[in-house]
């Protein structure tokens, strides 16, 4: 089981994703995820779907517009398939 930290930077029309993950709740790595910010999200998307635990994702926003942090449900964020959409749900 897993428990996953998102870090989004930029905008909403041009943004970089991170993505972290721990097993044991105190130490993060960094996710190999690779391609275009789609191809990265699809992989993080399958990974939560199967090794994923029940604890909200942990989501900080740096963006152009401001500073925030937010806790997501997984039940939420997997009925979002679309990079840009679950973008421009954080943002919102």
């Amino acid at each position: 089981m897993k428990l996953f930290k998102i870090k989004i930077t930029g905008s909403s029309e041009d943004f970089k994703i991170e993505y972290s993950f721990s097993t044991d709740y105190f130490n993060y790595n960094d996710c190999t995820y690779e391609g275009t910010e789609q191809e990265r999200y699809t992989q993080f998307y399958e990974d939560l779907k199967k090794n994923g635990g029940p604890q909200p994702l942990n989501i900080k926003l740096k963006m152009s517009n401001g500073v925030a942090d937010r806790a997501f449900q997984k039940k939420e964020l997997l009925k979002i398939e679309d990079v840009n959409e679950f973008v421009k749900r954080m943002v919102a």
